[in-house]
């Protein structure tokens, strides 16, 4: 490839794409962000939590939105589109058309005075109508950039020539109203599109009630009623009256699922996110009755059962298999009346306070059009086409799509596909990295370990997710009268980037050289406070962050008086401790550009050739003879591709690529070192150098030991009946049961294993197409083919398979025959007992993680859920990171999933290791323990007891301390007698400080 460019074009700002853009930029290169509105984010940004973790969706994304918005190598265009792209991978050369700001950003300090003078109100269209903006804006307070825009279709001097109200307050003289509109030109050596979805207009349903009834409200909505930042400052309020709604429903697969009124495909976020919604629903408000109306409960990922399971007991979430029709309005109350049929044929009447409409997702209204400026192939539902194999590919060359665009998708396969793309893009444009790239430079450290302690405080009202529980203000107040605080205020949201600026003004106007932020959890947030005060010339560990949210505010809701106390304590700990935190030096350490990937299934080798592609070499551990995994058993796809052929090209480039060498019949025998810097010991006696790790160690199929199998041979499960089908075709009225969730969403194994639904679905067909006159009867708990994958099952239906449903209360009894085997059974939907007799039983058991996952595990110090499947760092935010740095997890080893999402996951695995390799050298945690060997005296209780081997002993007899090695845990500092051993920023007077602080009758400006 010649005349490589090292930048790349990245369409859509939601959080699929500023993951890939913050990859990329990490690993080298530069990367042009194209934002069709004026503010990154995405429609994450409109939601109020996620599940399972509960986290607020704002705070979660916010760090992440301030680090896009000030990394050097990312340039972010806003209210811009591409109008035209030409060239070729490598060199592609994209028109970019920039709608007219009429705010000049490199003046617009985003204080929002002009906002706040501006006359006219317009509906808000991130507020879904429920509020109003003005005419001149920024699309959320959190907004990045955070620069203001105008409106012109709204603005009253650029429409009738009067007003300038915005002109006159603004003293950085950044209006514009001269501004134009503006074309212009990048070169980029690759493409990503990541410009997300819409939402299905839910007043297509008349009959529903929404825009006629004002208490029939759509999700999107309902999240912003939830939101902390919305228009009801999270109270839970009917737009009609204002007044709290107790009664609410849920309906579902409103425009999903429906090919006749709405789309044909099911959305796969809607069932959870209505589930989260009553959920968040009943903690904000006790007195809420939920109620979900639902079709089939696709709770197909990873703790998703669980997390339904919750709903059902802990908040009482009352789940009715049912569709509605019709909802009507009493006029007097403004209540909506639902009607429903029991199983049992009974017709209910239900009045409801609020009902909210759970619709689906579907493409740009200007799909077609978006797809043709780009040179790419749709499908005809107008998604991209990709390919099982190839899910991030287009059609065109050096062109990738991500996210909800590629198909419909929830949060953390978004972020997994993000960090997927990139990885692609890095390996298309290895030759070309850090060309174009910008060095940022910080400004020297100011403060030394004599200077007087000046803290800052900065309490977060969180929105509400904080300020509706603790008094924020007083919290604050009491911060500002304790000996060594030079400055203390709150601020809305702390993580946001309006509230960075303001915490590096006050730095600089107060000679701040500590800072204490009292917020939510450390994990997400302490890396964005850190590097925000580093950047204003501090050590990035003279930072304390005290959790009054997690901590104090989440876990006593309902109780301010105590809350508001505690938090007082903790942010008084939190100061003291921060008067006695010193600078701290950090070192750096080479890296080795090589990965070691465990595992040789499709995930590995997917992985293994993107690494190699990308420029590191690799080393892949494969247990058996034969790299392959579970994938060598298989045919065909869901959607028909051959996976026979797609293996053998996969182990073809794995078996020539120079830079990867297998070791077959292999093992990990042990393991040292951390990240950047690993050495591996294998089964065979090599020695691995590596980077960065790579765990992809699979699954097996579960084996059940009921449902007669191992009994009788006519009882097999999903991973024989390819072999079945091939040695016996089916024949004229034979008798085909599919039996699903065997053994599997139940104790011990209460997890769905996702390919169960659309393997049998799709053999179903497979036996209907290859003989009609054969019977397939599938019996299930619920459907779970999600995504595209409903239309298969739409298939089969139109074929005569029948679909009979079953519940754990309402097994299959099951009894060998000479003909066949007797199934017995009542039928929920049909309300009266059946019997019929099958040849052929195949039984959907699922999947289980491999024994070898757990032993991994433990020989690299990982950890697994309640099911053996390996833990990520954050479900939705790192879905394929461990906490511990350098690990990378992907395919069955995660969780169960299908081919698509397995390479997905590799890929991003691959995009995510790849960033690690690029770095010459890595910055080494300042947060370790402090070895004083005056002090030592060698009793070995710290090498005993360090599961990280950082304490050693020396060749002088003596222990010494590997600090590159240590995590900072704090054992060694525990165990040892002597105190030789002192964590930076946890040492003994400072852990004192707070416990002194904390202590029964300490006294806080005059409060006990």
């Amino acid at each position: 490839m010649t005349n490589t460019s090292g930048s790349v074009l990245v369409v859509g700002g939601g959080i699929g794409g500023m993951q890939a853009a913050l990859d990329l930029a990490d690993s080298g290169f530069k990367v042009h962000m194209i934002q069709r509105e004026s503010s990154i984010g995405g429609t994450m940004v409109m939601l109020d939590k996620t599940f399972p973790t509960g986290d607020c969706s704002m705070c979660m994304i916010s760090p992440k939105m301030v680090e896009v918005g000030r990394h050097p190598n990312i340039e972010i265009h806003p209210l811009s589109e591409v109008t035209r792209l030409d060239g070729s991978p490598g060199n592609f050369t994209a028109v970019i058309h920039q709608k007219a700001l009429y705010v000049d950003p490199a003046k617009c300090t985003g204080c929002g005075s002009c906002e706040e003078k501006c006359p006219k109100k317009v509906p808000s269209e991130f507020e879904q109508g429920l509020t109003h903006r003005k005419a001149i804006h920024a699309l959320f307070s959190q907004a990045v950039p955070s620069t203001r825009v105008i409106d012109p279709t709204q603005c009253i001097y650029l429409t009738k020539g009067k007003c300038r109200a915005c002109e006159k307050v603004c003293t950085a003289g950044a209006i514009l109203f001269d501004d134009t509109d503006k074309e212009f030109t990048l070169n980029a050596g690759a493409v990503i599109l990541a410009p997300g979805l819409d939402r299905h207009d839910p007043t297509a349903h008349q009959e529903l009630g929404y825009g006629r009834w004002p208490n029939v409200v759509s999700s999107l909505q309902f999240e912003r009623i939830l939101s902390a930042s919305g228009p009801f400052q999270g109270q839970i309020t009917r737009p009609a009256d204002g007044s709290h709604p107790k009664k609410i429903a849920w309906l579902h697969c409103v425009g999903s699922r429906d090919p006749h009124n709405g789309n044909p495909w099911c959305s796969s976020v809607c069932c959870m996110y209505t589930t989260k919604q009553a959920v968040i629903a009943k903690e904000h408000d006790s007195s809420v009755e939920p109620t979900i109306f639902y079709m089939d409960m696709r709770a197909f990922g990873k703790d998703f059962d669980r997390y339904i399971e919750r709903a059902k007991t802990d908040y009482g979430v009352r789940y009715i298999r049912a569709m509605i029709s019709d909802v009507r309005e009493t006029a007097e109350d403004g209540n909506l009346t639902l009607r429903y049929e029991r199983p049992d044929g009974t017709l209910v009447s239900e009045s409801f306070d609020m009902v909210v409409l759970s619709v689906g997702l579907q493409p740009r209204k200007d799909a077609a059009a978006f797809a043709q400026t780009f040179g790419i192939d749709t499908d005809t539902m107008l998604f991209p086409k990709t390919s099982s194999f190839c899910p991030v590919a287009s059609s065109r060359p050096g062109v990738y799509v991500t996210g909800s665009y590629q198909s419909p998708k929830d949060i953390p396969e978004t972020v997994a596909q993000g960090s997927a793309v990139a990885g692609a893009a890095m390996a298309l444009l290895s030759e070309a990295r850090g060309t174009e790239i910008t060095t940022r430079s910080l400004p020297p450290e100011t403060v030394s370990a004599d200077d007087e302690p000046r803290a800052g405080v900065f309490v977060c009202h969180c929105g509400v997710n904080i300020a509706q529980t603790v008094d924020v203000k007083s919290v604050a107040e009491i911060a500002s009268d304790i000996e060594g605080v030079a400055h203390a205020e709150d601020l809305v949201y702390a993580c946001a980037q309006d509230s960075q600026e303001i915490i590096r003004q006050r730095i600089a106007e107060k000679g701040l050289n500590r800072v204490v932020v009292a917020s939510c959890t450390p994990r997400t947030h302490e890396p964005l406070f850190r590097e925000t005060i580093r950047a204003a010339g501090l050590n990035p560990y003279l930072f304390e962050l005290a959790d009054i949210r997690e901590q104090c505010s989440w876990c006593h809701m309902g109780q301010g008086e105590e809350a508001t106390r505690k938090a007082k304590e903790l942010v008084s700990m939190s100061i003291e401790k921060s008067l006695r935190l010193m600078p701290v030096a950090t070192a750096s350490v080479p890296v080795t550009p090589r990965a070691l990937v465990v595992g040789g299934g499709v995930a590995g080798l997917t992985c293994a050739i993107s690494l190699a592609d990308q420029g590191y070499g690799v080393d892949l551990v494969e247990k058996e003879t034969q790299p392959g995994g579970l994938l060598a058993g298989v045919s065909t796809s869901w959607d028909g591709g051959d996976v026979a052929d797609f293996l053998r090209e996969r182990l073809e480039q794995v078996a020539i690529h120079e830079r990867i060498t297998v070791h077959a019949a292999t093992e990990v025998e042990t393991s040292e070192g951390y990240v950047g810097n690993f050495t591996t010991t294998l089964t065979d006696g090599s020695t691995v150098e590596h980077g960065a790790v790579v765990m992809a160690t699979g699954g097996t199929w579960h084996e059940p030991t009921s449902f007669l199998y191992g009994e009788d041979p006519r009882a097999i499960i999903l991973r024989d009946i390819e072999t079945s089908l091939a040695e016996h075709p089916p024949e004229d009225h034979e008798q085909f049961l599919f039996i699903q969730c065997a053994e599997s969403r139940c104790e011990p194994r209460n997890y769905c294993s996702r390919i169960c639904c659309q393997e049998s679905v799709k053999h179903a067909v497979a036996i209907k197409k290859a003989n009609p006159k054969a019977h397939v009867t599938i019996l299930y708990r619920e459907m779970r083919t999600y995504g595209m994958r409903e239309m298969l099952y739409a298939e089969a239906r139109d074929l005569g398979v029948l679909f009979v449903h079953y519940s754990l209360e309402n097994m299959p009894e099951l009894t060998p025959l000479p003909a066949g085997i007797e199934v017995r059974l009542n039928d929920e939907m049909a309300g009266f007992p059946i019997r019929f007799v099958v040849q052929r039983l195949i039984l959907a058991a699922g999947l289980n993680p491999h024994p070898a996952t757990g032993e991994m595990a433990k020989k690299y110090k990982l950890t697994t859920n309640s099911d053996g499947f390996l833990l990520e760092a954050h479900v939705k935010l790192k879905p394929v990171d461990f906490p511990s740095e350098g690990y990378y997890v992907a395919g069955l080893a995660h969780a169960p999933k299908n081919l698509d999402e397995t390479i997905s996951q590799a890929l991003s695995a691959a995009g995510r290791a790849g960033v690690l390799l690029s770095k010459k050298e890595l910055a080494v945690s300042g947060a370790v323990a402090k070895h004083n060997r005056e002090l030592c005296m060698s009793c070995l209780a710290c090498v005993r007891n360090c599961p990280y081997g950082a304490p050693f002993i020396d060749t002088d007899g003596k222990v010494s301390h590997n600090e590159v090695k240590c995590v900072g845990c704090g054992i060694c500092a525990g165990v040892c007698p002597a105190k030789a051993f002192q964590v930076n920023s946890f040492k003994d007077d400072q852990i004192a400080a707070m416990i002194d602080a904390a202590a029964p009758g300490k006294m806080v400006n005059g409060e006990q």
